[in-house]
C-alpha cells in the first residue's frame, strides 16, 4: 500500500508540475496547451448524483506532448459531500496497432473536506482505455484510498454519429456491485445530452433515471 502511493503520487506531482510550467515553456516545445470551461445540471459520476440536485461548475488545463504524453488539472464546484474538487491527472494517448490506447494516473483533491482534508495521492485511480472503432471499453483501477484494491470501474461504450450507449458497472471484492446502463446525445460540439439508470434494485442506489445536460465551451487566447 505505501509503495503503491508513493509510486503513484510521485508521478502525479511531477507531471503536474509540468503542467502549472506548460505555458511559460510552450513556444517551441512541441506541447500544445488547452483549456476549457463548463456547466451542468448536476454532477453526474458514474451513475450517482453527487451535487444532490446542485448544478456543477468545472474546467480543464491540459498540457499534451506530440509524443501521445499528457498532464493536467479539472477543478470543479465539487459535491454535496466533500465540497470543492479539483483533479490532477497524467498519461499517455495514442495508437497502438489498430487500437486506440489510453492510460493514465488521476488523484482526486478536496480541499474543503473538513478537518480530514483529502489532499494529493490521497484518493489515486489508475485509468486504462482501449478502443476500435466506435467502441471503447475502460477501467478505472482504485490505487489509493479506502477502497484502494477492493473497488473498480468498468465502462463499455459505443457511439455511433452524435449518439452513444454505455453500460457502467462497479465492483467490490465482496461481491456484486450495481450497474447502470447510460445513453448520450451530443447536440453539437458544446451541448450534450444523457439519461442515466441503474439497473439493480437495492438500497445503495436511487432508482429514479438520471438527466443530464452539460454545455463545454473550449477557450482560446
Amino acid at each position: 500500500m505505501h509503495t503503491k502511493k508513493t509510486l503513484a503520487s510521485s508521478i502525479l506531482v511531477m507531471l503536474s508540475a509540468a503542467v502549472l510550467a506548460a505555458p511559460a515553456a510552450h513556444a517551441g516545445s512541441g506541447a500544445e496547451v488547452s483549456a476549457s470551461a463548463g456547466v451542468a445540471n448536476m454532477y453526474l459520476w458514474r451513475g450517482f448524483d453527487l451535487g444532490d440536485g446542485d448544478a456543477a461548475v468545472y474546467g480543464d488545463l491540459k498540457v499534451k506532448h506530440g509524443s501521445g504524453a499528457y498532464a493536467g488539472i479539472w477543478g470543479s464546484s465539487g459535491d454535496a459531500t466533500l465540497g470543492t474538487e479539483y483533479d490532477l491527472y497524467a498519461g499517455w494517448g495514442g495508437k497502438v496497432g489498430a487500437l486506440d490506447v489510453d492510460a493514465s494516473l488521476w488523484t482526486y483533491v478536496y480541499p474543503d473536506a473538513g478537518k480530514g482534508n483529502i489532499g494529493a495521492g490521497d484518493l489515486v485511480d489508475a485509468v486504462v482505455s482501449v478502443g476500435a472503432g466506435p467502441a471503447n471499453v475502460t477501467l478505472y483501477e482504485a490505487l489509493e484510498g479506502d477502497d484502494a484494491n477492493e473497488y473498480r470501474y468498468v465502462t463499455a461504450k459505443y457511439t455511433k454519429d452524435k449518439y452513444s450507449a454505455m453500460y457502467g458497472q462497479h465492483m467490490y471484492d465482496e461481491g456484486a456491485s450495481p450497474g447502470h446502463i447510460q445513453l448520450g446525445y451530443q447536440y453539437n460540439d458544446n451541448l450534450g445530452f444523457a439519461v442515466s439508470q441503474f439497473v439493480v434494485d437495492n438500497d445503495t442506489v436511487d432508482d429514479n433515471p438520471q438527466f443530464l445536460v452539460n454545455y463545454t465551451l473550449p477557450l482560446t487566447k
